[in-house]
């Protein structure tokens, strides 16, 4: 099926698409429903990576060079656009600290089920997930991917973590998914 009739096809159904201009980096697309299409050009209202609008881009048909839909990373921005009010959920720091930052975050990450980043001695590497079991020299973490599915447990020393991020955008985005995917029938996970 022609690019031009799979657009048509998502407009009329209200169907996201992730819609790609560059065969050399699959890096570069945009993500959104088709608002408008002409014999030359599509108009996506697009989503930023956490379901939010995101304004518009209009693209030349004879530029795109791939076209993807209803896979699990547009069912993902799909939900979370649908979601919008409901994904993210501050949490602060418990007030009161132990005097190790590290241990405050790892604690909290236990108790309340916040999603934490853990850094390690690897820059390019790093766990994403709850906090499950917590020892003087252990921490042991659920994995959460960035579709909500649960990836495994992770152990690790403590003495081994170099930084950690406590429930950022991102980390509250997979919180979300984690806590709901499996309660959206045809929804991810």
């Amino acid at each position: 099926m022609p690019f031009k009739q799979i657009l048509e096809y998502a407009k009329i159904h209200n169907i996201i698409v992730s819609a790609y201009v560059n065969a050399n980096d699959w890096g570069q697309y945009s993500v959104g429903y088709v608002d408008s299409i002409t014999n030359g050009h599509v108009r996506l209202r697009t989503l930023s990576k956490y379901g939010e609008n995101a304004g518009f881009e209009i693209r030349l048909l004879s530029d795109i060079v791939k076209i993807e839909y209803d896979g699990k990373y547009e069912k993902k921005i799909e939900l979370l656009n649908k979601k919008q009010g409901k994904v993210f959920n501050e949490i602060d720091p418990n007030k009161i600290s132990s005097g190790n930052l590290f241990e405050d975050a790892l604690k909290q990450s236990l108790e309340d089920s916040v999603v934490i980043v853990i850094w390690g001695n690897d820059p390019d590497d790093s766990l994403v997930g709850i906090v499950e079991k917590l020892d003087s020299e252990l921490i042991s973490v659920r994995l959460v991917n960035e579709f909500g599915e649960d990836d495994g447990l992770s152990t690790i020393k403590i003495d081994e973590i170099n930084s950690i991020d406590f429930n950022t955008q991102s980390e509250q985005v997979r919180s979300f998914l984690y806590k709901h995917s499996a309660l959206i029938p045809n929804s991810i996970g």
